[in-house]
């Protein structure tokens, strides 16, 4: 019933004449598509799409270093791991993690996975919890002797039960609350090697976590600790479909600003930014990284990986 409030709101609120008098008695000052509004009007998106994604085959950006061969050079440190992929398309008995799901498929769990595997970290948290979950849990069980500390900070935790294993839940710590409402003492418990995944609300607003997170929580941060953000994409700006399904995100452009001309944080890898300009070789290397998740058959990887460096 919330849900279809909400859409009622929507409609409402994005009729020309009657969302400018409705949107205040909303909760909304402004109409979704007037220039105030942080949600864009999709007729003047089609109307500027060849503008707006005119970048999208951009080899680099004003004030990014994207240090692309040390990206090829950790690729090469990957691809002995991709040999040994325990995961299958569907879901097996033994198994949390499958490729064929709505959520992090098939190129986010491979790098996931050979990331784990690359790193060896004595922890990580996860901001947004579910299939990649599944990933840390397995190859934590199979390749890393369940040496390594899973913390997982979800407020809506109903998919992450639904895909844990019997005693999951005993033995790593669930913190079933918002980011907003959790001690930031978590985060300085991470070291070099560890690693702090986000996939959170991908939403900046007043209030968000988003905010605590690039404002407060990444500054902390010691060096060597590695940081995972989804649906990222090369050159950070969000693809089409996802624009046209309605997704009025924006934790990409604040990415792309906390990014630039930052010497503190580096990108360590960004599959989006490979599958343009080294397909050929990504191709080679982990053939499966280049499958179509589900859904989605323009999209492959959405994960970018930073590393925090020397302050």
């Amino acid at each position: 019933m919330e849900s279809v409030l909400r859409f009622v709101k929507r409609v409402l609120c994005a009729l020309p004449l009657v969302g400018r008098h409705l949107a205040p008695y909303i909760g909304l000052a402004h109409r979704p598509g007037v220039f105030y509004s942080p949600i864009p009007d999709l007729n003047e998106i089609k109307a500027r799409e060849q503008e707006i994604w005119q970048h999208e085959c951009a080899h680099s950006l004003f004030g990014i270093e994207v240090h692309e061969a040390l990206q090829l050079q950790l690729l090469e440190c990957l691809m002995p791991y991709y040999k040994e992929l325990p995961f299958t398309e569907h879901k097996h008995k033994d198994l949390r993690y499958f490729f064929e799901n709505d959520f992090f498929s098939y190129s986010d769990g491979i790098f996931y996975y050979c990331m784990l595997r690359h790193l060896k970290p004595n922890r990580v948290i996860e901001i947004g919890s579910g299939f990649s979950s599944c990933v840390l849990l397995d190859t934590n069980e199979i390749f890393l002797d369940s040496k390594v500390n899973c913390t997982f900070i979800e407020p809506n935790p109903a998919r992450l039960y639904s895909l844990l294993k019997p005693g999951d839940r005993e033995r790593h710590t669930i913190i079933p609350r918002r980011l907003q409402d959790v001690s930031r003492s978590e985060f300085g418990e991470l070291s070099s090697g560890d690693i702090l995944f986000v996939d959170s609300s991908h939403v900046s607003k007043t209030g968000s976590e988003l905010n605590v997170l690039l404002f407060e929580i990444l500054p902390s941060l010691k060096a060597g600790v590695y940081v995972h953000f989804h649906d990222a994409f090369w050159p950070f700006e969000y693809p089409r479909d996802y624009v046209y399904a309605g997704w009025a995100w924006n934790e990409l452009y604040l990415l792309r600003a906390f990014l630039s001309y930052n010497q503190t944080f580096s990108i360590a890898l960004f599959p989006s930014f490979l599958e343009q300009f080294h397909r050929e070789k990504l191709e080679g290397a982990m053939p499966l990284a280049l499958t179509h998740p589900p859904g989605w058959p323009t999209l492959h990887g959405a994960s970018l990986w930073l590393r925090r460096e020397e302050a």
